[in-house]
């Protein structure tokens, strides 16, 4: 797959940021000394973070070198490290405090086998935390797969871990100024793997139809706004 693009993800920058605002909010424990933000992309998760965890050292770690090259030039005081979260967790030797990430792991296959990997890399009386989207699902010939379990699966998992978790989901009322503005929304992110697939010619087309199926999905609002409707699925577990 192709890199990611981190000037096209950040339009929505504050939109994207108030899931990990609203997550962090929810970590009990309010002491923290090494914290790592997986999949921190251009660096917002890792500056709420460091807002409530003032004294902590924060690691940012995604595997988009232009995501990273945004983060370090707009977030310049935190460490960053190139690494794919879905191969290479066993390369830390750290143990965290606190195990962030925000949208990151339904880029990941095998939930089953993460979620006890990303509990391990826990130090002992110290908080997890993960939050996962749900995508607008298009039809193509080349799908993108996406990785995530039904909410009872997720249960059953961190129940083999801990008996200290919860899971809930928030659906997130953005307001947007276009119908076109919730398409630019989905370029940042999930459309990638179609659209990388596609000649020039044939991305205006798609992103034509897309844009016809989101006019009859959402409609206008009377002060000429559109309400796209966004839930996002949480996860909070405790290794106490």
């Amino acid at each position: 797959m192709s890199d990611w693009d981190a000037k096209l993800y950040s339009k929505f920058e504050k939109d994207r940021t108030q899931p990990s605002i609203d997550l962090v909010h929810s970590i009990p424990s309010n002491e923290a000394k090494l914290i790592i933000d997986i999949g921190c992309g251009i660096g917002n998760s890792t500056m709420v973070l460091k807002k409530r965890y003032n004294d902590a050292r924060i690691i940012g770690i995604d595997s988009s070198d232009d995501m990273l090259i945004k983060a370090k030039k707009d977030y310049p005081n935190f460490e960053y490290i190139k690494l794919d979260a879905g191969k290479e967790l066993d390369t830390l030797n750290d143990k965290y405090d606190i195990v962030f990430s925000n949208a990151c792991i339904q880029w990941i296959p095998d939930h089953k086998s993460l979620i006890p990997k990303l509990f391990n890399l826990l130090s002992k009386n110290v908080i997890q935390t993960v939050v996962n989207s749900t995508k607008w699902c298009i039809k193509f010939s080349k799908p993108r797969e996406l990785f995530s379990l039904l909410e009872e699966e997720y249960y059953d998992v961190f129940a083999k871990l801990t008996n200290n978790f919860r899971i809930w989901e928030t659906i997130y009322f953005h307001t947007m100024p276009s119908h076109q503005s919730i398409v630019e929304w989905y370029k940042g992110a999930g459309l990638r793997p179609y659209l990388e697939q596609l000649s020039d010619e044939d991305k205006v087309s798609f992103e034509a139809d897309i844009l016809d199926e989101v006019k009859k999905t959402y409609p206008v609002q009377k002060n000429g706004d559109i309400i796209f409707k966004f839930p996002r699925l949480f996860m909070l577990a405790c290794n106490y």
